[in-house]
């Protein structure tokens, strides 16, 4: 991993570890399988942290205010992946989030932070509020792998989870207050209401405020994520939003349907 740092530390990415790639099966069945290299040895992980402060009334959770971070993040390690294959001779392919590797336990097993109660990595200067990606090569490495460590267990996240779906390290989706608004189908009056408390057009940072692991976490870095902050989302903002943020993939009927919710409140 020493010779390989260098190059991720000059495109920003301080946050890395590496890990053998057999300690990261059995992969997740996607597409995206398909672009792993034939005999892939090794897995570099990168957190990318996105937190940019706090903004007068932003409608959005902290991860979807800043651009697209499947494109932003590609974006930093394609270069990367150049600048690698012509200097070591070897395969190296890029991906985030779109990944056949499950990325929250190789960035655990990388070194690079403990698991949060919500099942999140909880990074040491970056808090939870960082996204992962991953770089796949075929090259042997020097890896940073130790064993998954776990948060303090306070149980804040659990009390304060608006839906109540924490317990015991695990997630109950159904109840999980970020899918709910993310969900196409009609609400339930209970869901409405949840939408109603939470405040948020698109997703829930609830757990993430309330750890204690978050008080001290720095903001990015990363240019990237610091070009475009957008935290309010309004209806004329839709159909421009849907095209380039990672709140698009669901298409605008959640958000509207959540900014009606909003806007009965606010009456």
């Amino acid at each position: 991993m020493n010779r390989i740092r260098p190059y991720l530390e000059e495109a920003g990415l301080t946050e890395t570890g590496a890990v053998p790639f057999a300690s990261c099966l059995p992969l997740l069945e996607c597409r995206a399988k398909s672009r792993l290299p034939e005999n892939a040895r090794s897995v570099i992980v990168c957190a990318f942290p996105y937190y940019t402060g706090e903004w007068e009334g932003r409608n959005l959770s902290r991860y979807a205010i800043v651009p697209d971070y499947h494109r932003a993040a590609l974006g930093l390690l394609m270069p990367v992946c150049e600048k690698l294959r012509r200097d070591f001779s070897a395969e190296f392919v890029p991906f985030a989030d779109n990944s056949p590797i499950r990325e929250a336990d190789a960035a655990l097993r990388a070194g690079l932070g403990v698991l949060g109660e919500n099942s999140l990595l909880i990074n040491p200067r970056y808090g939870s509020w960082v996204f992962l990606g991953e770089i796949v090569t075929d090259l042997p490495l020097e890896y940073t792998e130790q064993p998954v460590k776990k948060c303090m267990g306070c149980g804040a996240c659990a009390k304060a989870c608006p839906g109540g779906c924490i317990s015991h390290g695990k997630i109950e989706e159904s109840r999980c207050l970020s899918a709910i608004t993310q969900t196409k189908r009609d609400l339930t009056p209970e869901e409405t209401e949840l939408v109603k408390q939470g405040g948020l057009v698109w997703g829930c940072d609830r757990c993430q405020e309330v750890c204690p692991h978050n008080k001290n976490a720095e903001k990015t870095p990363l240019p990237a994520f610091l070009a475009d902050v957008r935290p309010v989302l309004s209806r004329e903002d839709v159909a421009a939003g849907v095209k380039e943020r990672a709140y698009g993939f669901r298409g605008p009927k959640p958000l509207l349907r959540n900014l009606e919710i909003l806007k009965t409140t606010d009456s």
